[in-house]
């Protein structure tokens, strides 16, 4: 007898803390990150500035091939000059590419905490239990979608150059 109430209060239990856990409904807001990098003016600023430096990286690259050229014509001391000058261009060019790859990789890092940041204050804000990327999102409601929302209050509080 002992053993059926100890099972009965166990039971009991159970769904108790069962129905407590569901009792609190899951709600879930959805982002397309995409449209985020794509409307976001920082990322806009960010790839201006990048272009800029490729472009110098690229008009590098076109002055080395000039240089290259006629170079079988030069004497031997002009042509050893010469290499001197293009190593050290090269080398001035793998030091910018490499920078402009770690840049880039801060400023999507920055960007994407940005998105964080926010995203987290929009979820507290509306009382959701997750916000996520639109792209797992089959079908939902067009109001769990807070793209123009987080967008906007990015723009709002980037400060630009």
């Amino acid at each position: 007898m002992k053993k059926i109430l100890v099972i009965i209060a166990l039971i009991s239990v159970i769904f108790c803390v069962q129905s407590k856990c569901f009792a609190e409904e899951l709600t879930i807001g959805y982002i397309n990150l995409a449209k985020i990098f794509e409307g976001y003016k920082k990322v806009a600023d960010s790839n201006e500035k990048m272009d800029k430096v490729k472009k110098d990286v690229n008009n590098m690259l076109q002055d080395m091939k000039k240089m290259n050229e006629g170079v079988d014509t030069l004497s031997e001391g002009a042509k050893e000059e010469r290499q001197n000058q293009m190593l050290s261009m090269q080398e001035k060019i793998r030091k910018i590419t490499g920078d402009i790859r770690k840049d880039e990789e801060r400023i999507l890092r920055e960007i994407l905490k940005d998105v964080e940041n926010v995203s987290k204050e929009m979820r507290k804000k509306k009382k959701l239990t997750y916000i996520i990327d639109d792209r797992l999102i089959i079908d939902g409601p067009k109001e769990n979608d807070l793209t123009d929302d987080i967008l906007k209050t990015l723009n709002e509080r980037y400060k630009g150059n």
